[in-house]
């Protein structure tokens, strides 16, 4: 039986409950323990979800860019296990015979939309995100949109997503004596927060509002033969807040770094997260089922598990 392999990102969940507008001056958001997150996720279970015919329950969730359905395949204390979807458009997709090459339209009622689909495993005891990349699916952030849209309104709690990277390249850079620029490329976020969060002048503002496509870059760089950072050990951390803030919007982070007896050097950051890939047993991915996708999410998982604790906390 041949195999067909798909890439599995990791990531670090955690729940933040913000105070109120007028406690926002002297009080920070509060992070949230693990028990936290299963007893939300319990409560988005119970109270926010749509029972499905075959014993799943669903939640739609909606942002200012897509529309995705999250689908609950199985949830205990432990664990949940989840099929994310979005929307694709119908007039795109067709069935064709691999034979004769002939093709058809896929057959539908008028309240059916066709949807693309990966899948991601949760783990309640370390917050982690176990995620499969597919070519036009659904991105993880996804899932912080899910917490976002049911708790935020009512209870100022968000999700943090943060990319989980292996820390051999935190370690040569905190170790370097002079990190001089950081470079971070982002895709252009929404209206709000170019206004709120970016902290652009009207005419900026107005270049790139409503503007899908193009990326924007932005560089720190340091006084000559400076640290960029009072310490270095604060790469670690600006790294995690950029990740959180931006999510799947950054497109590319790279530290330019040396000591003093070298030349400066070029470091991508984001070839250095913790990535695996899960072999799905199958003749042909036409054969590819649900089971098969937790089957291998879940033996990723739980062979990685122990090393995965070592580059984040819970």
């Amino acid at each position: 039986m041949s195999s067909t392999k798909r890439k599995v990102s990791f990531y670090k969940l955690s729940l933040e409950k913000t105070p109120p507008i007028k406690e926002k001056n002297t009080k920070e958001a509060e992070v949230l323990s693990n028990e936290k997150l299963l007893q939300y996720f319990r409560k988005l279970y119970d109270e926010k979800s749509t029972q499905l015919k075959n014993g799943n329950k669903a939640i739609n969730v909606n942002t200012s860019a897509e529309v995705y359905v999250v689908e609950i395949v199985e949830f205990d204390n432990k664990h949940t296990y989840m099929k994310i979807g979005r929307q694709n458009p119908s007039d795109t997709v067709a069935l064709r015979d691999t034979q004769t090459l002939e093709s058809e339209t896929v057959p539908m009622s008028d309240s059916q939309l066709l949807e693309l689909y990966t899948y991601c495993l949760l783990d309640f005891e370390t917050g982690i995100v176990s995620y499969i990349g597919i070519n036009g699916a659904p991105r993880i952030s996804a899932i912080r949109s899910l917490f976002y849209n049911c708790f935020y309104k009512e209870e100022n709690v968000e999700a943090i997503l943060s990319v989980i990277m292996t820390d051999d390249i935190l370690q040569t850079l905190v170790h370097k004596s002079i990190i001089s620029k950081l470079t971070l490329k982002v895709a252009i976020p929404d209206d709000s927060i170019l206004s709120n969060n970016l902290g652009l002048n009207e005419s900026a503002f107005d270049s790139l509002r409503n503007v899908k496509t193009i990326t924007a870059s932005f560089k720190l760089v340091a006084t000559r033969n400076k640290n960029l950072f009072a310490s270095s050990s604060k790469l670690a951390e600006f790294f995690a807040t950029i990740m959180e803030k931006y999510g799947d919007r950054v497109q590319g982070l790279t530290a330019n770094a040396k000591d003093y007896n070298e030349n400066s050097q070029v470091y991508d950051l984001l070839h250095y997260n913790f990535t695996k890939t899960a072999v799905l047993n199958t003749k042909n991915t036409a054969e590819l089922n649900e089971q098969q996708f937790k089957d291998a999410l879940h033996k990723t998982y739980t062979t990685y598990k122990d090393e995965l604790l070592r580059y984040c906390q819970i």
